[in-house]
């Protein structure tokens, strides 16, 4: 059983059973030309699967992405070229969760603004959408839910109106990007949204979401009054003046940890060995300690920026402005690829004796 594999995908060698061999390379490099005599092919959202990139199926029998999103992938192409395809929805959504829940809050600590007198607007409100909501409930901060789509599905959820929705001081966005259909989410937020005005917009879903031409007019205009992105159009090539402008600019990292990473790779090669009728042993992610973790009095806002290594990702993001493209894409893809990842906050509570000394709120990432 032969698997070629993306270099950076997390802890794959202990998930895989022994008859399996792996093989790994650099996506930055692009497919190698032996990809199709490989049985299986495991990637992440920088490795694009389109019939110009993989015409023929030679022995590949499966794919996965450990990644929650597929917009990088055609699945019609692959369903003609008979491949199974898998992907680990949900497997960040916690991850994301933590980035919104901190971002809120260093948003709200430096502007001295009272985060619980704001009602946030959730767009999207699938596995990432609803661990935001699960968060916000717990911490008793008021929100909208909207997601047309989900409700159309559901009959148990009801999904807020377009103008209640315009009526929040905060949007935040959990939607897929997608092009065509009732509910396409390209350019979903524009200046017909955007000019409504509102406190802080978050984009943490894909690039290409918001409109960001309408959103940097907007932002120019005063409404809203700032933005945070991770996520970018034409990434990595993303626009200078968007990062310069953004309260909180990060390189498309809000649903990394090495728990939602441990996540993926289970997920994907749980799917791989039903697949090929082999079985995975059993594996756990390993233990953390809190050597770098300060339990010590401080506030809500301070426990979480110190420890979530956002400032570190806007810092070093913030030195790409200005660099030619190429170099600019590839210092954006090291960044994501090579940098320390961090640990969520519910897998400290493993290792905390005490937990008198943490402010009362953190306790909602209690497992």
């Amino acid at each position: 059983m032969n698997i070629l594999a993306d270099k950076h995908l997390f802890n794959l060698k202990p998930l895989l059973p022994e008859q399996c061999n792996l093989t790994l390379f650099d996506a930055n490099a692009g497919l190698p030309k032996s990809t199709t005599d490989f049985d299986a092919l495991l990637i992440r959202t920088v490795t694009k699967i389109n019939p110009d990139s993989l015409p023929i199926a030679g022995n590949l029998k499966f794919i996965g992405s450990a990644t929650a999103g597929h917009d990088h992938v055609d699945r019609g192409h692959l369903n003609r070229l008979n491949i199974r395809f898998t992907s680990a929805a949900g497997c960040n959504a916690n991850a994301v969760a933590e980035y919104i829940i901190t971002t809120l809050f260093r948003w709200a600590a430096v502007k001295e603004i009272d985060i619980y007198s704001k009602k946030i607007g959730i767009v999207g409100c699938g596995h990432t959408g609803g661990s935001v909501i699960a968060l916000l409930e717990k911490l008793g901060i008021d929100f909208v839910k909207y997601d047309p789509p989900k409700a159309e599905k559901e009959k148990t959820f009801k999904s807020a109106s377009l103008n209640k929705l315009l009526q929040c001081d905060i949007l935040t966005f959990h939607t897929p990007l997608t092009q065509s259909g009732k509910h396409a989410t390209h350019h979903l937020c524009d200046s017909s949204w955007l000019n409504r005005g509102f406190d802080l917009v978050i984009n943490a879903a894909r690039g290409g979401v918001i409109k960001e031409v309408d959103l940097l007019s907007a932002k120019q205009n005063g409404k809203p009054s700032d933005f945070i992105l991770d996520v970018w159009e034409n990434e990595p090539f993303f626009n200078d003046q968007m990062a310069s402008e953004s309260f909180i600019a990060t390189p498309h990292i809000a649903g990394y940890s090495k728990e939602a990473k441990f996540r993926a790779s289970k997920i994907v090669i749980d799917d791989l060995t039903n697949f090929f009728g082999l079985e995975s042993p059993s594996t756990e992610l390993p233990g953390i300690s809190t050597n770098e973790f300060f339990p010590s009095e401080t506030t809500f806002s301070e426990l979480l920026w110190k420890n979530h290594k956002i400032d570190f990702y806007d810092r070093e993001l913030r030195k790409l402005i200005g660099q030619a493209e190429r170099k600019k894409a590839i210092n954006f893809a090291n960044l994501r690829s090579e940098s320390p990842i961090r640990n969520e906050f519910g897998s400290y509570f493993r290792s905390i004796k005490d937990t008198s000394t943490l402010p009362n709120e953190f306790l909602i990432f209690k497992p």
